[in-house]
């Protein structure tokens, strides 16, 4: 399904709070009270879902933005699809289904389309900041340097989002572009091997700590180029509380109901 303005609006309706928790893979993601859960909008992903499934907590929305997860994970893709409010994918997700799978995603999930590669040469970088100069809500940084990464974000996945090589950035700017007024992440570790507290079928490797320095400099360019209140429960967190500020449990309790 296409995301447009109306279909954000509505979204935005649904609110229970003014608040979200983005609920991560990072082992301190277990170290989030339920309750607090239970009091705000709660975006998941890949196979964190299966925790808040499995203490009944509501799910407002499920973003799965690494192909290899769904091609790997179809049957819990399709079980969390259908207990989540809504679901965003990209379009790895959708290249790694056959015809059938590709119809169904497409009229029962919501698409995130790129708004930027990573790589690319000086031509592709040129059009990019064209894009950026063209519309306030994406924000692109392009080098003149072709091996120096071009990273990105956008504050209304009506027109992309840039992925980072994380799916917790794709799930950033779905929260910023919903207006959430505290954004708070659980279980963005990102330290060590960058386990997941959770036991799977399907082993998935990760590129989380080669992709590191790379994940890091997208956030802080969030944190340089966006205003709103965004922070991180994590007390075991390889990023910095200078880039996303910590924020205890006690505050993180507080919340006003969305009206």
């Amino acid at each position: 399904m296409l995301i447009t303005h109306e279909v954000l609006y509505r979204i935005i309706g649904e609110r229970i709070s003014d608040d979200c928790i983005i609920y991560l893979s990072g082992p301190s993601s277990l170290d989030t009270p339920l309750d607090i859960m239970r009091s705000k909008n709660c975006i998941c992903v890949n196979g964190s879902a299966g925790y808040l499934v499995n203490n009944n907590i509501p799910v407002f929305i499920y973003v799965v933005c690494d192909g290899s997860f769904y091609e790997n994970n179809k049957e819990l893709f399709y079980k969390y699809c259908s207990y989540a409010q809504h679901t965003f994918i990209s379009e790895d997700v959708v290249k790694r289904a056959d015809m059938s799978e590709k119809e169904n995603l497409l009229s029962t999930c919501f698409l995130l389309k790129d708004i930027c590669k990573s790589r690319g040469g000086i031509g592709r970088k040129i059009r990019y900041k064209i894009k950026s100069f063209a519309n306030k809500n994406l924000k692109i940084k392009c080098s003149a340097f072709r091996k120096v990464k071009t990273i990105a974000f956008s504050t209304d996945v009506t027109y992309g989002h840039f992925g980072s090589a994380t799916v917790a950035f794709s799930a950033l700017q779905i929260a910023i572009s919903l207006k959430f007024e505290r954004i708070i992440f659980s279980g963005l570790d990102l330290n060590g091997s960058c386990k997941r507290f959770y036991n799977e079928i399907n082993t998935q490797p990760t590129t989380l700590p080669a992709d590191f320095e790379f994940i890091l400099k997208s956030f802080s360019f969030v944190s340089s180029n966006y205003d709103g209140k965004i922070f991180n429960l994590s007390s075991q967190t390889a990023i910095p509380y200078d880039v996303i500020p910590f924020i205890s449990t006690e505050e993180a309790a507080c919340f006003s109901i969305h009206s």
